[in-house]
């Protein structure tokens, strides 16, 4: 694990995650890919979310963490701690519905994906409706919890989100979880989702939008404080509107994982903010090798995946090893059960 005097406070966001995929890279180059006698290669791709996204910079987080190319120093020799043979890469995808889609065809090993989709995906409901209930769906850990934001400009007559009637809005990046949850909240507020002029895009561009006048709000799920959203209240002022506890219960009736949260005061001069929560997972195929996620999920906490994850994003909480062992309702993989009770967790 890297030293706390090791980590550079003046060390900027985006150069650090610069620096992961430049790593990343690296491990794709030719000269890379001599093994050592007998160490065999295994690519492991993750599904994560928008690059603008916190999903993404944990995605590569978690990619780097896991990683070591074959030919690479041991972990004790100064070299990473991630797993022999093992090259993990992060694959920017719309959202969790994408993801899990992706995973049922076999174009992911594993993806990041909030908690109310993987359990609909488990079962067969809301968005699955018309496939089979994904029964091989795994879960490696639980990585802790995304909260709505949802954005106005300061000056907006938008006071609640009642007020979103006729208004430009974007409710989420098109294939995320957070359309149908956004949706039914307008539905508690009274507003129909023909009743605003919806717009489905990424908290980039949304952004970007907002500030040229030309979006009147936007929804977005992610870990606080979402860069885009930072980004833009540093070039125009902004506000988020709160969402009462009660509706968060009411909500949870419909949307079992949804929680009442609060967005604490991250962004410059904006009080607290009444919101909601997702939990966020790390789900795998069932068939998924469990002698390689066991050894997955050890260098996940063994390795430097989460010093690499404060250190692209400072202001975000890694979870802890029990809060990742916990019961989300779909099962934990064989091997990463195999490596939480080793670790003492039950």
């Amino acid at each position: 694990m890297l030293k706390a005097n090791q980590i550079k406070l003046d060390i900027s966001r985006r150069a650090t995650m610069r620096g992961a995929l430049a790593l990343g890279s690296s491990l794709l180059l030719p000269g890379a890919s001599a093994a050592k006698a007998g160490e065999k290669l295994t690519f492991f791709r993750i599904g994560t979310g928008p690059t603008a996204e916190t999903l993404y910079f944990l995605g590569t987080a978690l990619s780097a963490g896991i990683s070591r190319p074959p030919g690479g120093l041991d972990c004790d020799q100064g070299g990473l701690c991630g797993v022999p043979g093992l090259i993990a890469v992060a694959q920017s995808n719309s959202g969790s519905i994408p993801n899990i889609e992706d995973m049922m065809k076999g174009r992911l090993e594993s993806a990041l994906v909030h908690s109310d989709i993987a359990y609909r995906a488990y079962k067969g409901t809301g968005p699955f409706q018309y496939y089979d209930p994904f029964e091989g769906l795994r879960n490696i850990a639980n990585l802790g919890n995304v909260k709505l934001h949802v954005v106005v400009r300061a000056d907006s007559d938008i006071k609640t989100p009642r007020d979103l009637a006729g208004k430009r809005v974007s409710l989420g990046t098109s294939g995320s979880g957070t359309i149908a949850i956004v949706r039914r909240l307008l539905q508690l507020y009274g507003i129909k989702t023909e009743q605003v002029i919806p717009f489905f895009m990424k908290p980039g561009p949304a952004a970007d939008w907002l500030e040229k006048g030309k979006l009147d709000a936007f929804f977005e799920f992610g870990a606080d404080p979402i860069d885009a959203i930072e980004d833009l209240h540093g070039r125009s002022p902004i506000r988020l509107l709160d969402i009462p506890r009660e509706n968060a219960a009411t909500l949870n009736g419909f949307h079992p994982f949804v929680r009442h949260s609060e967005i604490p005061a991250v962004y410059r001069d904006l009080p607290p903010t009444s919101t909601l929560s997702l939990g966020v997972m790390w789900v795998v195929r069932q068939d998924a090798d469990p002698s390689l996620v066991e050894r997955i999920t050890r260098a996940l906490w063994q390795g430097e995946a989460a010093d690499l994850f404060r250190l692209s994003s400072p202001d975000h909480a890694f979870p802890t090893l029990e809060q990742a062992a916990q019961d989300s309702f779909v099962p934990l993989h064989e091997g990463a059960l195999a490596y939480y009770k080793s670790a003492g967790v039950t």
